[in-house]
């Protein structure tokens, strides 16, 4: 079965039909028909939908209800047809604009990416799933609040301490008290920027590895880091990414899908647009 969906054959002839009922679909001419057929399909996509929202299937009136509101909806869409409501109806163009390109994306979904699809994929995008640099760090803080224009130097002080004490100074003995972690082990330079922002990340990452420099400013005020361990960006394997990485795929190709049904069908009509009189409507010349 996996087989036949792979083949480009099958993919052709089921765009085809959607190419077909798309120009249907969006034929201003339409068809008379007093007939309404309410197929087993659609009984079960009402029955679908009202056990999705009620967490359960409907009693016989309630189905009862379910189809006579569908026949009243049909009835509805096919008078309002005939009258030319559904003309120049911006509402009545996008639902039927929605559907139509759901239609194309169910096509695109038939066939799951293979392996070797993914990690083409993931080559051919590695921006998009590289993993971050990670840090282990230690910070002291000195706020700018509480000790103003000495703020520097007692930072500065307190560095010297640290260099020639060694391990026998404590950090946490040193500086001002701040509801952020003094210590991150292993953390994303994204979640470095969360915390202190990306003017305290940048100083980190000029930082000397594995001892105290500083001072380095944030938001906040002024800090004192160690950071011991530096782990560069990298390229992931497929089997970390593999989720996100097919999720992307398949995002890329039922946009692809929608793009083509709608280059097959612009072939069937001659696109004619209006000069405007005025260009500075469209937005000024050159931007």
């Amino acid at each position: 079965m996996s087989r036949w969906l792979k083949e480009p054959l099958l993919h052709f002839l089921v765009l085809g039909a959607l190419v077909f009922f798309a120009y249907e679909l969006l034929s201003e001419k339409g068809r008379a028909d007093n007939e309404i057929f309410i197929s087993k399909g659609q009984q079960q996509n009402l029955l679908n939908t009202f056990q999705r929202t009620w967490q359960r299937l409907p009693t016989a009136v309630e189905y009862q209800g379910l189809l006579k509101d569908y026949i009243r909806q049909e009835i509805a869409y096919r008078e309002g047809q005939g009258l030319g409501l559904d003309q120049d109806d911006i509402v009545i163009r996008r639902r039927l604009r929605q559907k139509m390109e759901m239609l194309a994306e169910d096509v695109a979904g038939l066939v799951p990416p293979t392996a070797p699809e993914l990690q083409a994929f993931l080559d051919e995008n590695p921006g998009r799933f590289m993993v971050e640099p990670r840090l282990t760090l230690q910070q002291v803080y000195f706020s700018l609040d509480r000790r103003g224009e000495a703020a520097e130097d007692d930072a500065l002080e307190a560095l010297h301490l640290l260099h020639s004490e060694g391990g026998a100074a404590n950090p946490m003995e040193l500086g001002d008290p701040l509801p952020l972690p003094a210590y991150l082990p292993d953390a994303a330079e994204s979640e470095v920027e969360r915390l202190f922002g990306l003017q305290f990340l940048e100083g980190v990452r000029e930082a000397e590895a594995d001892s105290w420099t500083g001072p380095v400013s944030s938001g906040f005020g002024l800090h004192l880091v160690h950071v011991s361990d530096r782990i560069p960006a990298r390229m992931p394997e497929l089997d970390e990414v593999r989720d996100e990485v097919q999720r992307e795929l398949m995002s890329q190709r039922r946009r692809e899908s929608v793009d083509g049904l709608y280059d097959k069908l612009a072939e069937n009509y001659v696109i004619d647009i209006e000069p405007l009189t005025d260009p500075a409507a469209a937005g000024q010349e050159g931007q």
